[in-house]
């Protein structure tokens, strides 16, 4: 168990400077994803530990749509104070599980691992229920058009079936060699 320290000047608790919060050591029956296919996923976007919302990749059909998922834990980086006894996904990083999955999708378009993308414009965000702790979130993606370096798509983020957010956003692609060993 790693004792927090208090830092009184900014009211805060720290964790030791030795403390490691990677790698974690699951069995392998626990595990979301195999070690092989966490490495190609690493691989393949631009977002290394913690900032990564994919824990599997339920299907895809090739450059056309995907199907992600991330279970949400207590202990996302993203809940600490968002909010104080009611923990809620941020609805920023619901975006951002949709445009990690776009970027999953625009990889199968280019040689794997070796397109980033920035996000250009959101059209169109609607948050429908919260995300909590516990919840599976399923990332729903179809690219609907590509004209040059700027592809559109339509995202939904599911929560036991029913939809906890939506949006139409467009990214641009850049070429280059991405990736992060772990």
């Amino acid at each position: 168990m790693t004792k927090l320290k208090r830092n009184a000047a900014a009211g805060l608790f720290t964790r030791p400077s030795n403390f490691r919060r990677f790698p974690i050591h699951t069995k392998p029956e626990e595990a979301s994803l195999d070690r092989e296919k966490l490495k190609e996923v690493f691989h393949r976007l631009s977002h290394p530990f913690p900032a990564l919302l994919i824990d599997r990749i339920f299907e895809t059909e090739s450059g056309k749509r995907i199907r992600t998922v991330k279970g949400v834990t207590a202990n996302e980086f993203f809940l600490s104070g968002h909010f104080p006894g009611e923990p809620i996904m941020p609805g920023v990083m619901t975006l951002e599980g949709m445009i990690q999955s776009a970027l999953l999708l625009m990889d199968e378009l280019y040689s794997r691992g070796k397109v980033a993308g920035s996000l250009e414009r959101v059209d169109r965000l609607k948050f429908k229920r919260p995300v909590v702790p516990g919840d599976q979130v399923e990332f729903q993606v179809q690219l609907l058009s590509q004209e040059n370096h700027l592809y559109k798509f339509k995202g939904k983020a599911l929560v036991e079936g029913a939809t906890a957010a939506e949006a139409d956003f467009t990214l641009k692609a850049s070429i280059r060699e991405v990736g992060f060993e772990i």
